[in-house]
């Protein structure tokens, strides 16, 4: 096992935050300056060369010098050196020491790595000023082999130069895999000679009013009438986005999905879809053209692809259309095969003995297990982790990517703020303390995880920044996971690298995520002292909170958190990160009411559904805000029926207030907001004034809302509130679901 040793006085490791983590470290007193009359080192060669350009490219533009190049050894030098050695190939070496620096790289690949940790010593210019280094020896190598992030450009395209800025970020970050998912269900993305309509037809769609790109699906021309969305690469694209990522270090794995998700592929070759059923998105199984169809194809991709592997999904295959359609059960009895996941097993494998032929492997996603799992296949495991403990057990090589943490297009933070995300929620520590071999693995068998990748979807995600954000901090989380050896791993020292890496994320202009600095909340209530108690803090447990309880934006002279805040009177609170003097983040806005007490008593006119009951018959004055998810636990909910309640405060309050929120997200749930929305207040229980009423108009749109609905009145004593929100009963014809439509609530504020 590696060991980290420290023995100098002052510890520039915690100065320079290098990420991933070296796995040996030894600094020593002294200090080397890198000067003009400094010379780059390097051996006679095209890939030495590559490396000290990029060296020098950095330092002219961090520090304004331009060094030389020679191939004799110097002293006051920036030697760059290979050892070409057959095991740790990905290792290096780091000595500086009072003549110069030497970076020994195991291979080439060592020795690019070498110099990502030199170029992160040397920055960011908010601590570094000028290229003076102390005496250290740096012995490095990564705990696994795969590191890697899947990029879906199909249903959202990337222009080719987004594409090597993804490639960027992941080379500071020592990744070496590329997963370019090119083919899916909605956009053919790569050019092939043999089957031209893919690409004149297969990597356009139409863009459909309040539709999402995958429902009512349909290919069409660059050229035709009306909205047109997509794009593709290529060949010449292709090879040089594979000459750019190797230039890092990166191997690309291209993605030709098959036999499901093949929509746009099947748009345009008809005849390969299952007779008579319709384009199903799957492949015909019985038909032999479909085979002879994909073997072209993968004879025109491999030669653009160096790298050893193939993916070719095999994920959320419908066989439906195969269990109906004549020839697929002809090929089933042909073959004696049993039912559908038998005849799946069947076209893997004859794809993986069609790509043993081309000189490559096959991987795929874990439902390549169905059935039965190819001699040779690799399997990826992304629900969760039981596919990969099953193939790994059975002698298959897995590179993990389950869902949880690994899912780069879910949300990052809680805050309402956060951009569009698909999924769940993956925080930036979940993703460092993500390890890829569990437990169930048995002991010789633990070799075959080859390690980790992140997967990033991009329903939601339609730019460059956005990619960014999505990807950034947590690919450097990702990166040290699977460089770092889980000895030297340590979580607070990351939290105070990771903020030293934020400057140099900040000086490279990339969009990266706050959301785990951004302030939560959480609020109790104490019985003893009749107080409630708001507790703040963010993921990382860092920065200064700043906060305000008069709903107004802090600035950096406002109160900081230090103790829990108790409040007896409605408060607004507005609460915001500060790092060096300067907002980042998120900021958190609530509302927080205090007419509720242990004496408060709600009738429900038509109970809340049980699976969507929000915490029981407090929840709508617990002071636990629901974000805009579908999921999110604080939703109270019910189908069909309107939501009516009363609510007894259990004593007289001088109110002049009242909100609440309702909550709709066409594209992913049946919930809707109300068509009207009544409040009512009374002293007695028996007289009632209308304070609110509002009918609301129907919206469209398919992205998450929530509709806070306020009322404010002139103050006078209430203790009773009536609350009605009509439920429109049946989803209207332009809603993507049938069935009943449901009403969401949460939280309802007094003051």
């Amino acid at each position: 096992m590696l060991l980290i040793v420290i023995s100098c006085k002052t510890q520039p490791i915690k100065k320079t935050g290098i990420i991933p983590q070296p796995n040996e470290v030894n600094y020593q007193d002294g200090t080397f300056t890198i000067a003009e009359k400094t010379t780059i080192v390097i051996e006679n060669s095209k890939q030495s060369l590559l490396i000290a350009s990029k060296l020098n490219a950095f330092l002219a533009k961090n520090f304004d010098l331009n060094l030389k190049t020679k191939t004799e050894p110097q002293l006051n030098a920036i030697q760059l050196l290979v050892t070409k050695k057959e095991t740790e190939k990905e290792g290096y070496q780091l000595d500086i020491t009072k003549t110069g620096i030497v970076i020994t790289g195991n291979s080439y690949q060592g020795l690019f790595y070498g110099l990502q940790t030199l170029k992160q010593m040397l920055t960011p210019k908010t601590l570094i000023t000028k290229p003076s280094l102390n005496f250290v020896n740096i012995k490095d190598a990564p705990e696994f082999g795969w590191r890697g992030m899947m990029l879906d450009v199909s249903r959202h395209f990337l222009t080719k130069d987004s594409v090597k800025k993804v490639i960027d970020i992941l080379a500071m970050h020592k990744m070496n895999k590329f997963h370019w998912h090119l083919v899916d269900g909605i956009g053919w993305r790569i050019q092939i000679d043999k089957y031209p309509e893919l690409t004149k037809k297969g990597a356009w769609r139409k863009v459909k009013e309040n539709s999402t790109p995958w429902e009512n699906f349909e290919t069409t021309y660059k050229d035709s009438q009306g909205e047109v969305y997509g794009g593709f690469y290529t060949k010449d694209d292709i090879k040089e986005i594979v000459a750019y990522a190797a230039e890092r270090y990166i191997d690309v794995i291209p993605e030709i999905e098959m036999p499901g998700h093949s929509e746009a592929a099947l748009q345009c070759y008809p005849e390969l879809s299952c007779d008579g059923l319709g384009i199903s998105g799957v492949y015909c199984a019985g038909n032999d053209q479909s085979f002879e169809f994909l073997q072209n194809i993968i004879s025109e991709v491999v030669p653009l692809f160096p790298y050893e592997y193939v993916h070719i999904g095999g994920d959320e295959v419908g066989k439906d259309s195969w269990l109906r359609c004549e020839k697929c059960k002809k090929r089933m009895n042909d073959e004696d095969l049993q039912d559908g996941e038998e005849l799946q097993s069947y076209f893997v494998t004859r794809m993986e003995k069609f790509i043993y032929t081309q000189g490559k492997k096959l991987i795929g996603w874990d439902e390549i297990l169905e059935g039965g799992l190819p001699e040779r296949a690799t399997v990826m495991s992304w629900r969760g982790f039981e596919g990969g403990i099953e193939a790994a057990n059975a002698g298959h090589d897995v590179v993990m990517s389950p869902g949880f943490p690994l899912y780069f297009d879910h949300n990052q933070g809680k805050s309402e703020y956060e951009p569009p995300s698909w999924g769940g929620y993956n925080n930036l520590l979940s993703v460092y303390n993500f390890y890829p071999i569990p437990d169930d693995i048995t002991a010789d068998k633990k070799h075959h995880i080859l390690g980790a990748q992140a997967n990033l979807w991009t329903e939601q995600i339609k730019t460059l920044s956005h990619i960014e954000y999505m990807m950034l901090p947590r690919i450097a989380a990702l990166s040290e996971a699977l460089w770092t050896s889980p000895s030297q791993k340590n979580e607070q020292d990351f939290i105070k690298r990771i903020d030293i890496h934020f400057d140099r994320l900040t000086a490279l202009k990339y969009n990266f995520a706050g959301s785990a600095v951004s302030p939560e909340y959480k609020v109790t209530y104490d019985k003893t002292s009749k107080e409630f108690v708001l507790e703040l803090k963010n993921e990382l447990e860092i920065y200064d909170l700043k906060y305000t309880l008069d709903g107004i934006a802090p600035t950096t002279s406002a109160e900081t958190y230090s103790k829990p805040i108790r409040f007896s009177t409605p408060i607004e609170l507005y609460a915001q990160a500060f790092r060096k003097d300067e907002p980042i983040g998120f900021p958190l806005k609530k509302m927080f009411s205090t007419g509720f007490s242990e004496k408060c008593k709600v009738t429900y006119t038509n109970p809340y559904s049980e699976s969507y009951n929000g915490g029981g018959d407090q929840a709508l004055f617990n002071n636990k805000f629901a974000n805009a998810r579908g999921d999110d636990p604080n939703w109270q909910g019910l189908p069909k029926k309107d939501f009516e309640v009363t609510i007894d405060l259990g004593e007289s309050n001088k109110l002049s207030y009242i909100g609440l929120n309702f909550f709709q997200h066409i594209d992913a749930t049946s919930v809707m907001l109300p068509t009207e929305v009544t409040i009512a207040v009374s002293e007695d229980g028996t007289t009632y004034e209308t304070v609110f009423n509002q009918a609301l108009r129907s919206i469209k749109s398919r992205a998450p809302i929530i509709k806070r609905i306020e009322a404010k009145f002139t103050a006078h004593n209430v203790s009773f509130v009536k609350i009605t929100a009509k439920n429109r009963g049946k989803l209207p014809e332009w809603h993507i679901r049938k069935g009943d439509a449901w009403v969401f609530i949460d939280e309802i504020s007094m003051k």
